[in-house]
């Protein structure tokens, strides 16, 4: 927010203004909204609102310059100072700089003031006006020229500075005590102000006690200086202190006024309060041009217009650019060096548009060539979701947020890859206090509590995000996508023609696997391991890679649950990680042209002996056993103890002649002497 005089801004234009188009309709338009308007005496007072990333509109210097474009007068104003710096001789004090976060710096020192006097009664109602209390002549003259060009000032009681003033940054949190008293912690990387005895500004906002100016001062230095933004904005926002100085330092002040300001600060204390212009600090150097090259079918692509170079020229020109014409083509632009809003392109046509009217501007229909990213997330969810609901699943959706014991209740222990431990700081409730490491806990608690409602529960999956602390990330944490699946209960019920129910068991969720892995063309590789979670469990490994994790949880952990003592089957489970998911290639194999025989052998096979093993065992002896799988597995009556019966299923093939049951014998023989003799293996009789 800005306030302007209607009577300060006509004498610096040195004309009357016609305020009601000019506040009702031109500002509007250029996108400063009139906020309010107040009488006052004989002057008005308007308050603007002003967008971040138009500072150079926070004084009447910056709303005269819109005037000027409203009447098309094709000139700046010029406010200009009887002051001059050239020739005075060093401050009185040494001056040292040891932060690149100040620009341009003006100091300017004046000798044997009369501070007592009387600030002129024109200053000090327009300062009230405009809601800003009158202090004392020098101080009150420092914020009219803020109010005016823009350009804050300080100022110093030169006596009361000891030796320096040193510019620089905080190495550490610093507390420091302000002009009004109050106490502060000025964060570390701030930029302070110091003299010999220590801090004597918060530079850009606020002042402290120890050079404070009042009525007994004499001798002054006055600071007029461009400072970094984004740090001004962090030790504001820090220090919760806004100033009339620091509001428009956070949003950036033009360098190339910086001069102008202590000169004209230094003008009407001189005026005003008598004493002598003594020395002066001058480090000031004009800001770089900021050009830019444009293309003419660019700008009238963005609005749809059919501007020529030489409208553009005239446009730009009026809003006080410096504009060449290259060719009918392209145009080179000076944009305004206080201007600091101008970073692309797209800024100078924003500019084009708002000169020329967005009213005046006939709407067209846009031609917007948009150019397709796929979302392999999306993607991936939808073929999921296709797989899950063809084997009679169905997706539930949970929060992120789990129990914040679930870690125990699932007996998950820190070492654990399944482990987490990212809490929210002001949770919901004790419920919702944990960021889920994995879908185990979301999908337990809803078998839970579908089996409490109805009894059963049908094969479930979720698709959803988990998260872990990730220490190659900014954050510290990181997150991906999974996809869990649960299966409970019987796969199919008793009825006619059955006489038992058949219940899931391992294979079913192996086979879900397998129909996803299948889909998308990726190898992978099931690598058990031990987890007090799971009763059995492996590693899911896609390229050596940890893909996911399957088996079967641990009666005792769903039984923690409320009502996990209803569940009284096994519960079989998959999770993998979405983001991993990616379409391979199918090999096209040749296929022989003579049939394949294919056997199947019941064999007792030790309990500590893994199908792998044996498997590839049997694969080295010959290469006509074209495919080896289980068909069965049972421990019990009729089993000796401390083995498994297993009934596998091999397929012979050759491509070069129909294979002989005695060529097939022959291969079994052999299979079955080096899997005794490796595993004691045997046949069950």
């Amino acid at each position: 927010m800005f306030k302007y005089s209607h009577r300060f801004l006509e004498k610096l234009a040195g004309e009357p203004i016609d305020y009601k188009d000019f506040d009702r309709n031109w500002l509007d338009l250029q996108g400063f909204e009139v906020a309010c308007e107040e009488e006052m005496n004989d002057d008005a007072i308007v308050e603007l609102e002003v967008k971040a990333n138009r500072p150079d509109m926070l004084s009447h210097l910056g709303v005269l310059r819109e005037y000027y474009v409203y009447k098309k007068y094709n000139k700046e104003p010029k406010i200009e100072s009887k002051v001059d710096l050239s020739g005075l001789k060093n401050l009185p004090i040494d001056v040292e700089i040891k932060t690149d976060d100040v620009g341009n710096l003006v100091l300017v020192c004046i000798k044997n003031i009369d501070n007592t006097k009387k600030t002129p009664e024109k200053i000090v109602k327009l300062l009230h006006n405009l809601g800003v209390a009158s202090v004392n002549p020098i101080v009150d003259f420092s914020n009219f020229v803020m109010l005016e060009l823009g350009q804050p000032i300080h100022v110093y009681d030169l006596d009361k500075l000891n030796a320096k003033l040193e510019f620089d940054n905080l190495g550490s949190d610093t507390k420091l005590t302000t002009i009004n008293g109050s106490e502060i912690t000025a964060p570390k990387g701030s930029i302070i102000i110091k003299d010999s005895n220590g801090a004597v500004c918060l530079a850009g906002i606020i002042g402290t006690q120890k050079v404070e100016v009042d009525e007994n001062t004499k001798n002054i230095v006055i600071e007029s200086a461009n400072f970094n933004p984004i740090k001004l904005r962090v030790a504001s926002q820090n220090t919760h202190i806004s100033t009339l100085a620091s509001y428009r330092y956070e949003r950036g002040v033009d360098a190339n006024i910086t001069k102008l300001g202590a000169c004209l600060c230094a003008e009407y204390i001189l005026e005003n309060c008598g004493g002598q212009l003594d020395s002066a600090f001058v480090k000031f150097e004009n800001s770089k041009d900021n050009k830019k090259r444009l293309e003419v079918s660019y700008i009238n692509k963005i609005l749809g217009t059919k501007f020529s170079a030489q409208d553009i020229k005239k446009l730009l020109e009026s809003y006080y650019y410096t504009v060449s014409i290259l060719d009918e083509q392209n145009i080179e632009v000076i944009a305004p060096n206080y201007r600091l809003d101008l970073d692309d392109k797209i800024d100078v046509v924003g500019d084009v548009a708002q000169i020329f009217g967005y009213h005046n501007i006939e709407p067209t229909m846009p031609n917007l060539s948009v150019e397709y990213e796929p979302n392999d997330y999306i993607i991936n969810s939808d073929i999921l979701r296709n797989l899950l609901y063809g084997v009679g699943a169905n997706e539930c959706i949970s929060y992120s947020f789990i129990h914040e014991n679930a870690m125990k209740m699932l007996k998950i222990d820190e070492k654990s890859e399944l482990f987490g431990d990212i809490k929210l700081i002001n949770p919901l409730s004790n419920k919702f206090a944990l960021m889920r490491p994995n879908l185990i806990y979301s999908m337990v608690n809803t078998l839970v509590y579908n089996v409490a409602k109805d009894g059963v529960c049908e094969p479930i999956f979720e698709i959803g995000t988990v998260f872990k602390r990730d220490a190659s990330t900014d954050t510290g944490y990181g997150q991906n996508s999974h996809l869990a699946v649960v299966l409970c209960g019987n796969k199919i019920e008793k009825g006619f023609g059955i006489d038992k129910n058949v219940p899931y068991d391992f294979y079913d969720i192996k086979q879900v696997l397998e129909l996803i892995m299948a889909q998308y063309s990726m190898q992978f590789e099931l690598v058990e391991k031990r987890e007090p979670t799971f009763e059995l469990c492996a590693d899911i490994l896609v390229g050596g890679k940890k893909f996911g994790v399957i088996g079967i949880l641990d009666d005792s952990a769903v039984k923690n649950f409320e009502n996990g003592k209803l569940v009284r089957e096994k519960v079989y489970y998959l999770e993998i990680n979405i983001d991993m998911l990616s379409m391979g290639t199918t090999a096209l194999e040749e296929q022989s042209k003579f049939p394949s025989i294919t056997r199947e052998y019941n064999l007792l096979v030790p309990t500590d002996v893994k199908f792998a093993d044996y498997k590839a065992e049997i694969e080295k002896t010959s290469n006509k056993i074209i495919n080896i799988e289980v068909k069965d597995l049972y421990k019990g009556k009729g089993v000796k103890e401390g083995t498994t019966s297993q009934l596998i299923q091999i397929t012979y093939n050759s491509f070069d002649e129909t294979l002989t049951s005695e060529e097939v014998e022959a291969i079994e023989r052999q299979w079955f002497e080096r899997i005794t003799a490796t595993y004691k293996i045997v046949l069950k009789g």
